[in-house]
């Protein structure tokens, strides 16, 4: 087994091992704490996101309505911003058990096989984020061939790399929930 599906295996198990060690950190006062801190970083970066795009947008208005001019790389830059708010959203949702979900077996199946559910669910969830993290590098590699310019002499395929990076730890963060044995309702952080 060789070529791009032993590397994209080899990632998976990367990913798995990870959440499988972070798992295992759980009940440790100073793993929690560090992972605590982690998780408000990662709601402090999401907050500066969007703060930026509203004072960027409001200027942007303000230009535009009074002065009759504008930004020219504002525009590309909010596009971009509200993809980093929503790959970056994602993930923090994964990491809360708060995502979409259609779980129709939930209210269907006894108790009893709640767990293999979960087992399951969870397991096809990181297997179908990971494909889409390794869909998303091959975007990121596609788009770095071409070289465009997004915004201000910031290449395309720099902004993207958001993608295969919220994929990736969507699927850490399913996988960790998978191994912590935790339902939607209990979210996880960190």
């Amino acid at each position: 087994m060789t070529g791009p599906f032993a590397l994209a295996l080899a990632g998976f198990a990367v990913v798995a091992t990870l959440a499988l060690l972070r798992a295992r950190l759980d009940r440790r006062s100073r793993a929690r704490r560090f992972f605590d801190l982690a998780a408000r970083v990662e709601l402090l970066f999401i907050t500066l996101l969007l703060l930026t795009l509203v004072a960027l947008g409001g200027v942007q208005i303000f230009l535009r309505n009074v002065m009759h001019s504008g930004l020219l790389w504002a525009d590309p830059l909010m596009r971009h911003i509200v993809l980093w708010l929503g790959a970056t959203g994602a993930a923090m949702a994964s990491a809360r058990m708060r995502h979409i979900s259609v779980d129709v077996l939930t209210r269907i199946l006894p108790p009893s096989l709640r767990r293999a559910r979960r087992v399951a669910v969870y397991s096809v969830t990181a297997v179908v984020a990971f494909v889409l993290a390794v869909a998303a590098m091959r975007l990121v590699a596609i788009e770095r061939e071409f070289g465009e310019v997004a915004f201000l002499g910031v290449r395309t395929w720099v902004v993207q790399l958001v993608l295969p990076l919220a994929f990736a730890l969507v699927t850490y963060r399913t996988l960790l929930a998978l191994f912590l044995g935790r339902e939607p309702h209990e979210g996880i952080e960190g």
